[in-house]
């Protein structure tokens, strides 16, 4: 079952609903929603994922940006790569148009 409860700062202003979902055999998952309809959807879903059997936990993807996967993708595939300068060229662009967001 998962639990839904507001999430305050410092001064106790609301700043979000946390959602969790703690469930025996599987790591147990939270997450922070501006809305509280947002969270409900959100548990509802990894419960249902949990249920049939399909979950797959998505907390490293999360925490993983754009430019950690090109930097790693730069280290350990292009030295192989015939045209690994171009290649360079063109990850320098995508890592400084979206190299912020998470996966």
């Amino acid at each position: 079952m998962a639990s839904i409860g507001p999430r305050y700062d410092q001064d106790k202003i609301l700043i979000g609903w946390q959602a969790r979902v703690i469930r025996k055999g599987y790591p147990s998952q939270s997450k922070t929603f501006r809305a509280k309809a947002d969270a409900e959807r959100w548990a509802r879903a990894v419960e249902g994922e949990m249920d049939k059997g399909v979950f797959v936990s998505r907390s490293e993807s999360e925490n993983t940006t754009l430019n950690d996967l090109l930097d790693r993708y730069a280290r350990e595939v292009v030295p192989r790569l015939k045209g690994g300068g171009r290649e360079m060229s063109r990850l320098r662009a995508l890592q400084e148009g979206m190299g912020q967001y998470s996966l």
